[in-house]
């Protein structure tokens, strides 16, 4: 350990260093330990960041992660004020020895533990818990995604961890996958993606779990597999979460939806734990079909604004680890139950999710399965560009008589409109559809793809709301809640439903010639009336 003397006294100087832990199982990890500027009598907690799929450790302040991942700045900036600091490469990944098992509670979860071992075993002057157990030490933990899983999980299995910050990950992995039509493009980017950065370190359960949501053809097994890699499945048998957890969720996030922070937060409630949940904007995105956002395949907000406050999210990670391993109160950064970001200017703050359910029916309507919508990705950009010559004062814009006809369904998604507002309203929640899909049966069987659609006063173009969009199967009634949104309606907007034959997310999952498909059905809404 370095020290340096100041003021007379001797300090551990702040530094960082590389260590290889030996795990449960003798699988060498490789990680980088940030030692904080620290007097010799003093103790200080420690922050454990787990990188996200494919990534790897931040192996020193200077390296890529430290500079645009948010979970990594958060981590250093703990460092930086007096954080003992562990960053290890996951299993499989970075320098890393194993075969990754993608969050075998068993392997990467017992991980989390061998490091906790380890850095009791080896870092001096550890802050301990207040209380009776001389061996509970101040303990947090970061990281999105991939790392924000081994988060959740670790929590289940070992009480020694205080207070967590997962990023964009999965509450329950079979919600992700949806065994009746997967999204193409995420299992090849994960799968492909984990390959290069692993050196193709993937095990062969895990291969053949990717290689089956891409091919759509989901055994139990594989749904067995992902359901014991989820908190959902230990909460469903009261087995809860033993630490605090801040939990930070993205409503434009295209694989993992704000709907699993929300079912995440009701786990560690039951189980008696302090939780809040930040729902940003950004999180997973395929470049070009999810638009664009500062970086491609993940990027998140820099900060939120949660009713009359704006919060940057890394001092607030840092304040939260203050006041749950350091005691200090948080007094500049106090967080409601639930902060929601409408868009990136503009959120709410609540301490209940009750909204206003409002039901819409339609009645049958056709659309051309494997071809509504095909040629999105060059008509959008279309519709945008006439849209900047349209001009609309929202204050004193006169509401015409809802046309209530749905337009498109052949080239175009089939828009089928709801309601026009007269005044601004928020929609935040998760939509539950219950939705009939029919065909000839001499026909291939149909997929639709659906969420909600917003029209802005005046304009022409059609937006997918949070850029959500949900699989329906043919000749069934599709009882299901669609992914969580967020959005702000102002004076004159049109709220609908967009309905898809094609969607580049379920690229090859359509029947290979259009087919004629029929929807009906209903979508309760979530409204509420508070005003941002």
């Amino acid at each position: 350990m370095e020290l340096t003397e100041a003021s007379g006294q001797q300090h551990y100087k702040q530094t960082y260093y590389q260590v290889e832990i030996t795990s449960h199982d003798g699988t060498p990890l490789r990680a980088t330990v940030y030692q904080p500027a620290l007097p010799l009598n003093q103790t200080a907690p420690l922050i454990i960041h787990a990188h996200g799929f494919g990534a790897f450790r931040v192996s020193d302040p200077y390296s890529l992660y430290a500079k645009i991942a948010y979970t990594g700045e958060a981590a250093l900036k703990a460092w930086k004020s007096g954080y003992w600091m562990i960053s290890y490469d996951q299993r499989g990944f970075g320098s890393s020895g194993g075969k990754i098992s993608m969050m075998d509670p068993k392997k990467e979860v017992k991980d989390v533990s061998s490091i906790i071992d380890w850095a009791i075993n080896n870092i001096p002057n550890l802050k301990k818990d207040s209380g009776t157990n001389d061996k509970d030490y101040s303990i947090g933990m970061t990281g999105e995604s991939y790392g924000g899983g081994a988060q959740l999980l670790a929590s289940v299995m070992d009480e020694r961890i205080d207070a967590i910050i997962p990023v964009t990950t999965w509450y329950d992995f079979t919600m992700a996958i949806n065994k009746g039509a997967t999204k193409t493009l995420w299992p090849a980017v994960l799968y492909y993606g984990g390959e290069l950065g692993s050196a193709f370190d993937i095990n062969e359960e895990t291969a053949i779990a990717f290689s089956s949501a891409l091919s759509n053809e989901i055994t139990d097994d594989v749904i067995q597999q992902w359901q014991e890699r989820s908190l959902s499945y230990y909460c469903d048998q009261q087995r809860y979460p033993q630490a605090d957890a801040l939990l930070i969720q993205a409503f434009s996030d295209s694989i993992l939806s704000v709907n699993h922070a929300l079912k995440a937060m009701e786990c560690f409630e039951k189980g008696g734990k302090d939780a809040h949940a930040i729902l940003i904007q950004d999180g997973h995105n395929i470049p070009i079909v999810d638009g664009y956002t500062r970086f491609p395949f993940f990027s998140i907000d820099e900060s939120i604004h949660c009713g009359t406050q704006e919060f940057d999210l890394i001092n607030t990670a840092l304040s939260w680890w203050d006041e749950k391993l350091k005691g200090i109160p948080n007094t500049e950064h106090t967080l409601s139950k639930y902060c929601v970001s409408l868009d990136y200017d503009n959120g709410i703050a609540l301490t209940t999710i009750e909204p206003d359910y409002k039901t819409f029916t339609f009645k049958e309507q056709e659309v051309a399965s494997g071809l509504s919508g095909l040629t999105e990705i060059f008509m959008q950009p279309i519709d945008n560009f006439v849209d900047l010559f349209r001009f609309t004062d929202n204050e004193h814009f006169e509401i015409s008589p809802l046309e209530n006809q749905p337009t498109g369904g052949t080239l175009r998604p089939l828009f089928i409109p709801f309601k026009q507002v007269t005044q601004q309203r928020i929609v935040f929640g998760t939509p539950k559809a219950k939705l009939s899909v029919s065909y000839d049966e001499d026909k291939s069987i149909p997929l639709l793809y659906v969420g909600l659609g917003k029209r802005k006063a005046g304009k022409s173009s059609i937006e997918l709301v949070n850029r959500q969009v949900s699989s329906l199967t043919g000749n069934n009634v599709n009882d299901i809640e669609l992914a969580a949104i967020s959005t702000r309606l102002e004076k004159g907007d049109t709220l609908g439903l967009l309905v898809y034959g094609y969607h580049a997310h379920y690229m090859f999952r359509s029947p290979f010639w259009p087919t004629t498909a029929r929807i009906e059905g209903s979508i309760a809404v979530p409204f509420f009336e508070q005003q941002p």
